[in-house]
C-alpha cells in the first residue's frame, strides 16, 4: 500500500516535471528554432513604440556617423519613423537580416551575431523626402543598419541553443509528462485523492510555465542598457513566446477547477465505495 502510494506521488510530480519542461521545449522548437518563424514573429514587434524608437537610435546613430546634425536628424526621423518601420521593403528586409541571423547563431554556434537589415537607404531616403529633403538627399541608398546583436540579445540566443539542444525531446516530453501523470492516477490506491494530486500537479505546472514567460521576458529586457531597447526586447519576447503566458494561465485555471471538482469529490465520499 505504501509502496503504490509513494510510486503515485513520484510519478505524478516527475509527470509534471516532463510536463512543464516538453511544452517550454517545443514552444522553443517551434518559435525560435524555425528562423521563418521566428522573423516572421519579431518582425511584427515594428508596430510597438519600443522597438520603433531603437530602430530610430540606430538610424540616427549611423547617419551621425556619416556626417549628418545629430539633434536635427534625431528630430526628423522620430517624426517618420513610423513610416519606416511600416515601409513594406523595410520589413522584407528585416526578415531576412533575422533568419539569416538566427541560422548563423545556431548553426555556427557564433557569439556575435549582427542582425544587418541591408540596402534600406533608398526606404529611408523616400520617408524623409517630402519633410527632410536635404537630409534625405545625404543617405546612401545602399546603407544598411546593424539594429541588434547577440550581445543585446543573449538571453533568446542562449533560450534558443539549449532548445536546440533537446529539440529531439519536445514532442516526447510532453506525451511522457502526461502518461507519468496518469499512471500515477492508476497505480494509487486512492484514486480520488490521485486525481486531485493530478489536477494540482498540473496546476503547478501551468504556473510555473506562466512564471517562466515572465521572467524569461525580464531577465531578456536586462541585456540592453538604454530604455528603448529593453522596450524592444520585451516586445520581441511577448512576440516569440506570448502564448505560453495563455497557456500557462489556461493550464493552471483547469488544473485548479479539476482539482476543486476533485476535492469535493473526496469530501462527500462515502468510504468503503469505489
Amino acid at each position: 500500500m505504501v509502496m503504490r502510494q509513494l510510486a503515485s506521488i513520484f510519478m505524478i510530480a516527475l509527470g509534471g516535471i516532463a510536463l512543464v519542461g516538453g511544452i517550454l521545449t517545443r514552444y522553443a522548437d517551434q518559435n525560435l528554432l524555425d528562423p521563418e518563424r521566428f522573423a516572421e514573429n519579431a518582425v511584427g514587434v515594428l508596430d510597438e513604440e519600443g522597438a520603433q524608437a531603437e530602430i530610430a537610435d540606430v538610424i540616427v546613430n549611423e547617419l551621425e556617423k556619416r556626417g549628418a546634425d545629430r539633434a536635427a536628424t534625431q528630430k526628423a526621423v522620430d517624426k517618420n519613423i513610423e513610416e519606416v518601420t511600416s515601409d513594406e521593403a523595410f520589413r522584407e528586409a528585416l526578415t531576412t537580416a533575422l533568419v539569416i541571423a538566427n541560422e548563423a547563431a545556431l548553426e555556427d554556434q557564433d557569439e556575435n551575431v549582427n542582425v544587418k537589415v541591408e540596402d534600406v537607404g533608398g526606404t529611408l531616403a523616400d520617408a524623409l523626402s517630402e519633410s527632410e529633403p536635404q537630409l534625405a538627399e545625404q543617405i546612401e541608398r545602399d546603407l544598411d543598419l546593424v539594429v541588434a546583436n547577440t550581445d543585446s540579445t543573449g538571453t533568446l540566443v542562449a533560450v534558443a541553443r539549449k532548445a536546440d539542444d533537446v529539440s529531439s525531446l519536445s514532442l516526447i516530453l510532453p506525451i511522457l509528462g502526461g502518461l507519468l501523470m496518469a499512471g500515477g492516477v492508476v497505480v494509487a490506491n486512492d484514486r480520488r485523492t490521485a486525481v486531485f494530486g493530478a489536477a494540482t500537479g498540473v496546476a503547478i505546472a501551468g504556473v510555473a510555465v506562466f512564471a517562466g514567460y515572465l521572467l524569461g521576458r525580464e531577465i531578456a529586457a536586462r541585456q540592453p542598457d538604454d530604455d528603448a531597447a529593453q522596450d524592444a526586447a520585451r516586445a520581441i519576447w511577448d512576440a516569440v513566446f506570448g502564448g505560453l503566458e495563455t497557456l500557462g494561465l489556461v493550464m493552471a485555471g483547469v488544473g485548479a477547477l479539476v482539482a476543486l471538482i476533485a476535492g469535493v469529490a473526496n469530501r462527500v465520499h462515502v468510504p468503503g465505495r469505489e
